[in-house]
């Protein structure tokens, strides 16, 4: 995530970063058909107007798609909505966008999405959202419904497609998504305007999120290696650690001491 959106996508058996796993946890090590992940970090919201933080970021990667994205294990920029991006003029980023991407609940992703999706992050300016990582941008507009073009306050700015895969770069649903204010997180799994790797089913904020693959995923990810994918959240790191050892998770997704780390490092049964 690089200028890094510092959480993992659940696509990978096993996350980026520090994680603990206990094998064969709660699937009896079939990863395929499901894992479950443990973390310490909270969601503050799950659209991405209104939240810059680990734990919502963690929820929007898989659930939303980027124009932009680093495919795991890679450092280099690759398409995920967008076919291609580029500077058409010095000021001018334009990304053209795939064929056929759709949202979940079943309405088209086009380029009127992706502007709109940038515009209201800028407009809403929540105190807990990425507006400020959008201060290169002096506009966005959807040319067509496969084009859209981003205007810069400066010219040749080779640091803005690293932007589009912050946490200011979600596409979100125009038709389901106001334009003046943050959708609260029920609404949010409600609506299904996802097009991840993964949508939301079974949510309780801060408790529990559960993810199903994405069926119309199309993006930098390609097909995610878990069909499902169960978060729970922990109110302290001792809990989650004690969960690992004791095989009721598969992974342990941020935050175990250093303690907690050297201890489990010894039991049995845990990587």
């Amino acid at each position: 995530m690089h200028i890094h959106r510092g959480a993992a996508v659940l696509a990978a058996t096993t996350l980026a970063g520090v994680t603990l796993a206990a094998c064969g946890a709660g699937n009896s090590g079939d990863t395929k058909a499901g894992i479950l992940v443990g973390t310490t970090d909270k969601v503050v919201s799950i659209d991405p107007a209104g939240a810059y933080d680990n734990g919502s970021t963690q929820i929007q990667t898989q659930a939303y798609q980027y124009l932009l994205n680093f495919p795991a294990g890679s450092t280099e920029l690759t398409p995920d909505a967008a076919e291609n991006c580029d500077f058409e003029t010095p000021t001018e980023y334009v990304c053209t966008m795939k064929d056929g991407l759709t949202f979940a609940n079943g309405n088209e992703l086009t380029a009127s999405d992706v502007a709109f999706s940038f515009k209201r992050i800028v407009d809403i300016n929540d105190p807990n959202g990425p507006a400020s990582l959008l201060g290169a941008m002096k506009s966005v507009e959807a040319r067509d419904d496969k084009t859209v073009v981003f205007t810069l306050a400066a010219p040749n700015d080779v640091t803005f497609p690293q932007v589009l895969v912050t946490s200011a770069g979600p596409i979100v649903d125009e038709e389901t998504y106001p334009a003046d204010k943050v959708l609260d997180d029920d609404a949010a799994v409600k609506a299904q305007g996802f097009s991840g790797p993964y949508t939301i089913g079974s949510y309780t904020k801060n408790e529990l999120a559960e993810f199903t693959k994405n069926e119309k995923y199309d993006g930098a990810y390609g097909e995610p290696e878990n069909d499902a994918v169960t978060l729970t959240y922990y109110s302290d790191s001792n809990n989650l650690k004690l969960d690992v050892q004791n095989g009721k998770i598969d992974v342990a997704w941020r935050s175990l001491t250093p303690t907690d780390i050297a201890s489990l490092e010894k039991a049995d049964g845990v990587e």
